[in-house]
């Protein structure tokens, strides 16, 4: 595994400052003898060290070269290693620590730039007057900063010096600073969006309970929908440079999910909104042919036959044809989800004592003890979806006075009728 690639897998923030910091230092990633992690002080203009690695002392970091060289440690073993060092820090380098802050000097182009993301920085001490505690304080004469952001914010700084060698920072290096503090950005944006998920589920959920769905709406919608779009946005910029054919593979991969976390947001907005029926007469074939052709596109690529059948004629019913339409909308997704290698979505209409619609596909099917739980808030059977778009149906539906209901099929596949009564036809007869 490469450094790229593990870096987009951290699972908290600790496992990827480890794995940052790990990999601008090793010698088999950017070589540089320390590095901090400078995180932006929420009260005021200032970043303060939060973490770092590397040795305090050229006596120090001859010890652990020396050691490094004989045991050969794998990047995991490193990652490991440089989270216990967060924990129990040297007392020379924990004292760096709790003096290190940078305050960006006011009006400067070269800060304005960083912050702009226009590229890693390297400050030298000598063009840099104004921050000659801040070179003391590291002992260097030259290091390099490049930005971690959370659009429309930088998060935390990265720091890089060469202390002990004295290497200069080459072009080269501050291109690869900037590759492993964009990737660190798309990191950092996945953990926070999936913890903020998670929470928001959970609110959700206690919200229901609560009766104060409604209230919670907009404010899931804005403070979720910001974030995915950033970690999607930040992936396809990337995409763009020039990078290993294995990573392509992986940002790919995180497109796709930040496209999927949208999804999943919409189903979230939809299952909180307050619902209000307006009922007006409508051809009941429109609302479903409709709804069909949204998947046009789908049905052919996967190679998803489609039935219509029908008896009698086209009935009018008497619903709400936005909400309606949704409901059939969420139950063509589901049975497409459920073929994802193809085969056959039939429909069919049926007149008895009010209106059946039933949607059957030959697709992987659901487990008949799952049969009554799936339209249950959250509660998924599948690789894609939230598990909300059943619960959003089966609400639609129920305000009309019908029922939603999910049964295996004859062979393979699944069935859901959705039944209304017989006051939604217009005057009781068919058009």
């Amino acid at each position: 595994m490469n450094f790229a690639t593990r870096l987009l897998q951290a699972e908290d923030e600790e496992d990827l400052w480890a794995a940052l910091l790990v990999a601008v230092t090793a010698a088999e990633g950017l070589g540089f003898n320390r590095a901090f992690v400078l995180k932006k002080d929420e009260s005021q203009d200032l970043f303060r060290a939060a973490v770092g690695l590397g040795p305090s002392s050229p006596e120090e970091a001859s010890q652990i070269w020396e050691s490094l060289k004989a045991r050969k440690p794998t990047f995991e073993d490193m990652i490991r290693e440089a989270r216990l060092s967060f924990e129990n820090p040297s007392a020379s380098f924990k004292g760096l620590l709790e003096v290190l802050s940078l305050a960006p000097p006011e009006n400067s182009p070269l800060f304005e730039k960083l912050f702009q993301g226009q590229g890693a920085l390297l400050l030298r001490r000598e063009e840099n007057e104004d921050l000659a505690p801040f070179f003391e304080t590291l002992k260097v004469e030259e290091l390099a900063l490049a930005t971690l952001n959370i659009p429309p914010a930088t998060y935390a700084l990265i720091l890089v010096d060469n202390f002990v060698t004295k290497r200069p920072i080459s072009q080269e290096d501050l291109y690869f600073l900037e590759t492993m503090t964009l990737l660190a950005s798309m990191a950092i944006q996945k953990i926070r969006t999936s913890q903020e998920l998670d929470r928001q589920k959970y609110l959700l959920v206690e919200a229901e309970k609560l009766s104060a769905l409604g209230e919670l709406s907009s404010k899931i919608f804005h403070e979720i929908r910001n974030p995915i779009s950033a970690l999607g946005g930040l992936s396809k910029l990337l995409l763009k440079k020039e990078i290993p054919p294995d990573l392509q593979s992986y940002l790919k991969t995180m497109v796709r999910e930040a496209e999927r976390l949208e999804r999943v947001l919409e189903d979230l907005f939809e299952f909180v909104r307050p619902i209000e029926l307006d009922r007006r007469p409508v051809r009941l074939y429109r609302l479903l042919q409709t709804a069909l052709t949204l998947f046009l596109g789908t049905f052919k690529e996967h190679g998803i036959h489609v039935a219509f059948e029908s008896e009698g004629h086209d009935p009018i019913v008497n619903v709400d044809p936005k909400e309606m339409q949704l409901v059939f909308i969420h139950l063509i997704k589901n049975a497409l989800e459920a073929m994802p290698e193809g085969g056959t979505l039939k429909i069919s209409t049926l007149i008895d004592n009010g209106v059946i619609v039933r949607i059957v596909d030959s697709g992987t099917g659901i487990p008949k003890a799952y049969l009554k739980k799936v339209t249950e808030p959250f509660f998924t059977t599948k690789t894609y979806g939230s598990g909300l778009g059943l619960s959003v149906a089966k609400k639609i539906v129920e305000m009309h006075g019908g029922t939603l209901t999910l049964k295996q099929g004859e062979k393979v596949g699944t069935r859901v009728e959705v039944f209304l009564p017989r006051e939604v036809l217009v005057n009781g007869e068919n058009a």
